[in-house]
């Protein structure tokens, strides 16, 4: 973005003539309220407005004054993921859920950094925001698989709400079928969202191409059905909902609720790539003039 480049403007003497070119102030040497304003988004979560952004800032600001790459940052923010996920999924009581809640945020604000890092630092690349998307992606596979195994091995004892216990499904198969199901529909929602956000798609129905970093939800509140798609998008949005789901120790809801609202959008989503891409072709005009000559 031409805003994250740095550039010269011409000074002048006193007599009005040009004298040198100084470079002009930039995000980073504005300092950190200066990047925070800009890495913020329409629409934007309160979440990401008062926490998340916020604590992105000064480390956008740290890594650009260093070699360190956007790609780079991507990758800490999996493996602080990963790291999270092994305690959470291994840890039983409180301290698993501390050590994991806390590693899923601060993932999740690398997240934010190195998108941001990019643009300010001109390092930005197809590639990288492709790589960002796959990790996410990965991210939220490892996550409801370590919710899964939390619940089956290191919790086993305490039952999932709602478990069918009488059709012989014990507490432990019960929390890994459920990983499972919301594993298979969330992996086919990313992939109907990457279907309906490319090009071809855009062209062929006359939409407008969405870019994979932007919020699915710009530009749509409003209208009597904002307060569901609130709570849909507040749930989806993992990094913000986890905290609340783990300090009241209903992981099993959160997982629940994930799966379901996906399974929704996964519904809503390929009906409306049927009907735009289900249609009968039309008539062959040939066909038609060929019937009138033989009337």
């Amino acid at each position: 973005m031409n805003e994250d480049r740095q550039y010269m403007e011409p000074t002048e003497s006193e007599d009005g003539h040009s004298m040198r070119r100084e470079p002009a102030p930039t995000p980073i040497s504005r300092g950190v309220w200066s990047l925070y304003k800009q890495s913020l988004k329409p629409n934007d979560s309160l979440f990401n407005l008062y926490l998340a952004r916020p604590l992105a800032a000064p480390l956008v600001y740290l890594f650009a004054q260093t070699r360190v790459t956007p790609n780079q940052v991507t990758f800490m923010s999996t493996l602080i993921m990963i790291i999270a996920l092994i305690a959470l999924s291994s840890i039983a009581g409180p301290l698993g859920l501390l050590i994991g809640v806390i590693g899923v945020e601060l993932s999740y604000v690398f997240d934010c950094v190195d998108g941001q890092l990019a643009r300010v630092t001109g390092r930005t690349s197809e590639v990288g925001g492709d790589l960002d998307f796959m990790m996410d992606e990965l991210k939220a596979y490892l996550l409801i698989v370590a919710i899964g195994l939390r619940g089956a091995f290191t919790e086993g004892d305490t039952p999932w709400l709602g478990a069918p216990v009488l059709m012989g499904v014990d507490s432990q198969t019960w929390p890994l079928i459920c990983s499972i199901f919301a594993l298979l529909v969330t992996a086919s929602a990313i992939t109907l969202t990457r279907f309906i956000r490319s090009e071809r798609y855009a062209i062929a129905t006359g939409s407008k191409a969405q870019k994979h970093g932007q919020s699915a939800g710009e530009g749509r509140s409003g209208g009597p059905l904002w307060p569901i798609k609130m709570i849909a998008r507040l749930i989806t949005q993992y990094p913000a909902s986890l905290p609340i789901f783990a300090l009241t120790n209903t992981l099993d809801i959160f997982l629940y609720a994930y799966g379901v609202l996906h399974l929704l959008y996964v519904a809503q989503a390929s009906l409306g790539i049927f009907i735009k891409l289900g249609r009968f072709a039309p008539q062959n005009n040939a066909s038609t003039i060929e019937a009138e000559e033989q009337r």
